[in-house]
């Protein structure tokens, strides 16, 4: 089986003064340590953090690619990440 690209990996809280912590296995995985640089990514109101050694454009572009090759324009998806959300939280979750 293939493993998605974009998918719920879990839950993280927000701390008091803002911080937030990588669970360890994505720390491993992506090869970040202390002082590792996260680049924030604003999707919509969607958060995305990608390792600063990711090129950012190149990111930028290859989401476009796949929803341009999904026939979604951009608009489309913002408009409708809302709704796939909240399916997503229901399917994980059970509730909203």
């Amino acid at each position: 089986m293939s493993e998605s690209l974009a998918r719920p990996i879990g839950t993280i809280r927000v701390g008091e003064k803002g911080e937030i912590t990588v669970p360890a296995a994505y720390r491993k995985k992506l090869k970040l340590s202390k002082g590792s640089e996260i680049v924030l990514v604003q999707l919509g109101d969607a958060l995305i953090m990608v390792p600063a050694d990711v090129a950012l454009n190149q990111l930028c572009q290859r989401i476009q690619d796949i929803l341009t090759g999904q026939g979604i324009s951009t608009k489309q998806a913002l408009k409708n990440l809302e709704k796939v959300r909240q399916r997503q939280f229901q399917e994980l979750y059970g509730k909203e």
